[in-house]
């Protein structure tokens, strides 16, 4: 990792008296002496050091158990994947964001139609970057499959953040120059608590990381008091379609869509639903069809991946036309319901918490008669990206989402 910071006639050597030595490690001096690039910016880093750190570098352990250690306070961030980049906005650091990935800027932290074009554009223009402008405004610094190490380097970051699936935390410090931390949510809550707080470490965010995560906990047990409640007679089987429809049955190019699911669906299990795919293996679910047949689910969700209201036919409509899933009680019984998209790029914490509510609210309808989705889904993007009135915006392109409200 490139070390950066103060000049050589500065607090290290004990030139002019503002720290000494015994103040500050040997590591934070030869850290800060080895880059003159960072000239005087770098006295307030040694006294940030000094104050909030105790005088040491800062180590924090990252989801692949690799220990980062910092050397000077984060101010210029760079984000892999929307996961990483939703916590920085939550945690009230996007202005320190210089750069990012494709999805980001393309429609997963807030929503495109199908036409590109920006839905909920007042939160887009309230989500602003240095000096002004939209998020998309951020320099791409990597797709899916591809990544610019040597744009990274000239924008000299303080962390990247790099999504956890891709394991590259090492090389990224390697070929960028700076610490990397491997972090990312999960399907369980208790993954998103862990990066929650990790993140909340990294940018000393640490109170706005624990009254984030309250938040999160308070919706979780708002819906399982209810449903912890319920015997398990109560709740209904459920084939979960979280890839959507769009191909059919499948899709031979990605491997997923209908017959795509999900062993572990943590909002669905609170919701007060059984998985029918609960006993699967691998990372990767495909099913036929004619095991979703004979698993005979009560309900079906599938995910509604488009945001444009004239698109497409929707999942729902492939389930309840198609001859082959005609007997199965979800579909004789009318109980076919789209759902949110829970991916993208990732698994994002917001469509985790409105997907349990909004279950719940179509498999337990008499219990979870109270509960407003429109108001709790406004909430849940106030507490994450910090704007009202993003759901109400995005079910006038997803009107499932005022059909059970």
């Amino acid at each position: 990792m490139n070390a950066a910071a103060l000049p050589s006639n500065l607090p290290c050597d004990n030139g002019d008296g503002i720290l000494i030595e015994d103040e500050v490690s040997g590591a934070v001096c030869d850290y800060m002496l080895d880059d003159s690039s960072y000239s005087l910016d770098d006295v307030g880093d040694a006294s940030y050091i000094l104050t909030f750190w105790n005088g040491s570098p800062k180590s924090v352990t990252d989801s692949h158990d690799r220990e980062v250690t910092f050397y000077r306070p984060v101010e210029r961030i760079i984000t892999t994947n929307p996961d990483n980049s939703r916590m920085v906005i939550a945690l009230g650091n996007l202005d320190k964001m210089v750069s990012t990935d494709e999805c980001t800027c393309s429609g997963c932290i807030l929503p495109r139609d199908g036409n590109d074009e920006k839905i909920a554009k007042n939160a887009w223009e309230s989500l602003q970057i240095y000096g002004g402008g939209q998020l998309d405004d951020l320099p791409e610094t990597n797709t899916r499959k591809e990544i610019d190490y040597e744009t990274m380097a000239i924008l000299k970051p303080d962390v990247v953040f790099d999504a956890t699936w891709y394991n590259r935390g090492d090389l990224i410090e390697e070929k960028v120059g700076c610490p990397c931390v491997d972090a990312g949510a999960g399907f369980t809550f208790a993954e998103s608590y862990e990066h929650i707080s990790l993140m909340g470490n990294v940018l000393d965010r640490q109170e706005k990381a624990v009254g984030l995560e309250a938040y999160v906990r308070s919706k979780v047990d708002m819906i399982e008091s209810v449903t912890s409640q319920l015997e398990d007679s109560e709740k209904p089987t459920v084939y979960f379609a979280p890839r959507g429809a769009k191909k059919g049955f499948y899709d031979s190019v990605e491997g997923r869509d209908f017959t795509r699911t999900e062993a572990v669906y943590e909002p669905l299990d609170i919701a007060g639903g059984t998985n029918v795919a609960r006993d699967c293996t691998g990372e990767n679910v495909n099913v036929p069809p004619e095991q979703i047949v004979a698993w005979e689910p009560d309900y079906i969700f599938v995910s509604w991946s488009s945001t444009s209201a004239l698109g497409e036919p929707n999942g729902v409509d492939f389930v309840m036309e198609t001859a082959e899933l005609s007997e199965i009680p979800a579909v004789s019984n009318n109980n076919v319901y789209s759902c949110i998209y829970p991916y993208c790029r990732g698994r994002p914490l917001d469509r985790s918490l409105l997907n349990m509510m909004y279950m719940a609210k179509c498999l337990h309808p008499e219990e979870f008669r109270d509960l407003d989705l429109e108001a709790e889904g406004n909430e849940v993007y106030r507490q994450i990206l910090g704007i009202d009135g993003v759901y109400t915006e995005m079910a006038e392109y997803q009107p499932f989402l005022k059909e059970v409200n």
